[in-house]
C-alpha cells in the first residue's frame, strides 16, 4: 500500500456533503463545522443532536434517501452510513463527478482519510494509520493529548506575532535560529504567563543569533532591559507530594529559587539543574532573614530578568507573609503571580483522620496564628471571643505557647473538657499526634515530645478518628458473624 500524501484541507466557504445520519456522520460534521466548511447532509434518518443543528441553521438537512445529484457543487463528500454497498456507491459516484470521497472505514473507496487529532490552539498534530486502524489512530491521539503541554497554543501564537512583527522590518530569520531560540525556558515562560518577557526575550534571541540580524530588531533587542517573573508558589504543607501541578511547574522553570526553611529537600530537588537555591527562612528565636531583606532580594533577581520562585509552606496567603511580598513586588514594578498552595491548616488535620468541618459536629472553622503571645495586653488574637465561637479552630504556629493559649480560651468560656489534639510534622512520614482535652493538651504534648513544626485543632471534630474506629469494629465484628454463620450451615 502506497503511503498518502498528508495535507491540511482549507475547506471554509466551501459545499462539503454527508451521508448518513448516525453517530459517525455526527462526527465528521462537528469537525467539518469547526473547519467553516458548508455542510449538507442527507439521510431518511437522522439522530436528534444532527436535527438540532439543522433547525438552528448550522447545517442543511436533506431528509430523505441520498441522490447522484446531492453531488452537484460539492468539494468533497463523507459516505458515513451503516451500509457499506450504499457507501461505495457514493465513492463511485463521487470520482465519476471528480469530487473527493472518505467512505467511513473502507479504505479502497477512500481518496483521503480523516485523522485523528490534537489541538492546542492553532496548533494541530494529525495520526494517520493510512486507514488500516482508526481505534489506533484514536488511542495515539489521547496519547499525545495528555502528553503534549496546553501552553503550546500560546506559544504558538507568540510565534506568530513575533513573525509578523519581524516580517514587517525586513527578511524572516531562517530555521536555524528559530531552532535556537524556541526552547524550554521559552515555553515555561509562557507557561508562566509572562508573555511580554517571552516576546522580549524571543526577539532578542532572534536578533542577536547568527551574523544578519533582521533590519531595524537588532537596535530594538539592544535597548531591550527585561523584567523577570516572581511566582509566589505555595509548597504545600510538608509531603512534596502535594505542591500543586501549576506550582511544581513554576519551580521546575525557575532560574532563582528563594525558600523557607522548612521545605523540603526532596521537593527543592525538582529545581532545575543551575537554578540559584536560597534559603530565606526564619527560626523561632533566631537571626535569619528580615521580609525587608526577602523583598529586595526577589525585586533585584527580577529586574535582573530572571524566573523567580519564592516557594513557602503550605499556602503563601495563610500566615506566610505572602501579602506583605505582593505588595512589595508590586510596588516595584516588577510582574508578580500567586500560585496557591494547599495549607497545613486543613491537609495536616486530615492527615491524622480529623476532617476539620463535619456534618454533625462542625460547620465553621477558625484558623488563627499562635504566635502571638497571649499574654500581652494589645495582642490582636481575641482569645476570648474564640472561646465562645462555634466550631474547629485550628492554631498554627502555636506549640511554644500552648499552655498559656489553653489557659485563655478556659478563661475565656471554653469547657476543658473540649477535645483537642496536636499535629507534628503533618503529612510527613514523621507525623506525631496527640489527642486529649483543652485542659491537659499542654502537659500531653510535653510527654510526647512533640516539635515545631506543628498546630493545634479544637472541637469535636477530634473525636471524628474515633468515631471511625468504632464503626469499623462494629464492621469486623458484623463481618466476623457472617462468615461464622455461612461456615457453620454450609
Amino acid at each position: 500500500m502506497n503511503d498518502v500524501y498528508p495535507v491540511a484541507l482549507n475547506l471554509a466557504g466551501k459545499s462539503c456533503l454527508v451521508v448518513g445520519g448516525g453517530e459517525i456522520a455526527g462526527g465528521k460534521i462537528d469537525a467539518l463545522l469547526r473547519s467553516g466548511a458548508l455542510v449538507t447532509l442527507v439521510s431518511p434518518t437522522v439522530r436528534p443532536s444532527i436535527r438540532d443543528l439543522a433547525t438552528e441553521g448550522r447545517i442543511r438537512l436533506l431528509n430523505r434517501p441520498y441522490q447522484q445529484s446531492d453531488l452537484d457543487g460539492c468539494f468533497l463528500v463523507v459516505a458515513a452510513t451503516d451500509d457499506r454497498s450504499a457507501n461505495a456507491k457514493v465513492a463511485g459516484d463521487a470520482r465519476a463527478a471528480g469530487v473527493l470521497v472518505n467512505a467511513v472505514d473502507d479504505p479502497p473507496n477512500c481518496d483521503f482519510y480523516a485523522m485523528a487529532l490534537v489541538r492546542r490552539g492553532d496548533l494541530q498534530v494529525a495520526i494517520s494509520t493510512n486507514g488500516l486502524s482508526p481505534a489506533f489512530a484514536r488511542w495515539m491521539r489521547e496519547r499525545l493529548d495528555g502528553a503534549l503541554p496546553n501552553e503550546y497554543g500560546d506559544l504558538l501564537a507568540l510565534l506568530s506575532e513575533v513573525r509578523q512583527e519581524l516580517r514587517a522590518h525586513g527578511p524572516i530569520p531562517p530555521y536555524e535560529r528559530w531552532r535556537a531560540a524556541i526552547d524550554d525556558d521559552l515555553l515555561g515562560e509562557v507557561r508562566c504567563g509572562a508573555i511580554e518577557l517571552a516576546r522580549t526575550r524571543l526577539v532578542q534571541r532572534l536578533a542577536g543569533l547568527g551574523p544578519s540580524p533582521a533590519a531595524g530588531f537588532g537596535r530594538a533587542a539592544a535597548t531591550l532591559s527585561p523584567t523577570g517573573l516572581v511566582s509566589l508558589v505555595g509548597a504545600g504543607p510538608g509531603d512534596p507530594g502535594l505542591i500543586t501541578r501549576a506550582g511544581l511547574e513554576r519551580l521546575r522553570a525557575a532560574e532563582v529559587v528563594a525558600h523557607d526553611r522548612l521545605v523540603d529537600r526532596r521537593l527543592l530537588a525538582e529545581a532545575a539543574i543551575g537554578a540559584e537555591i536560597i534559603c530565606v527562612g526564619k527560626a523561632p528565636r533566631q537571626a535569619g532573614w528580615s521580609q525587608a531583606a526577602i523583598n529586595e532580594l526577589l525585586v533585584e533577581r527580577a529586574r535582573a530578568g530572571k524566573r523567580v520562585v519564592r516557594l513557602k509552606g503550605g499556602d503563601p496567603f495563610v500566615f506566610g507573609h505572602g501579602g506583605d511580598e505582593l505588595a512589595a513586588l508590586v510596588a516595584a514594578g516588577v510582574p508578580v503571580e500567586l500560585i496557591p498552595g494547599v495549607s497545613s491548616a486543613i491537609a495536616a488535620p486530615a492527615a491524622a483522620g480529623i476532617p476539620v468541618t463535619q456534618r454533625g459536629l462542625s460547620s465553621t472553622l477558625t484558623i488563627v496564628t499562635g504566635h502571638e503571645d497571649p499574654g500581652k495586653p494589645n495582642q490582636s488574637v481575641d482569645w476570648s471571643w474564640l472561646a465562645r465561637a462555634p466550631g474547629t479552630i485550628v492554631v498554627l504556629m502555636g506549640l511554644d505557647r500552648i499552655e498559656a493559649i489553653a489557659a485563655r480560651l478556659v478563661a475565656g468560656g471554653m469547657d476543658g473538657t473540649t477535645p483537642a489534639a496536636a499535629i507534628s510534622a503533618g503529612t510527613l512520614p514523621e507525623q506525631q499526634s496527640v489527642v486529649t482535652n483543652l485542659a491537659g493538651l499542654g502537659e500531653a504534648v510535653g510527654d510526647a515530645g512533640l516539635r515545631s513544626p506543628a498546630l493545634i485543632v479544637i472541637g469535636e471534630v477530634v473525636r471524628f478518628p474515633e468515631r471511625l474506629k468504632r464503626l469499623k469494629q462494629l464492621a469486623d465484628t458484623e463481618s466476623r458473624s457472617r462468615t461464622y454463620e455461612e461456615s457453620h450451615y454450609a
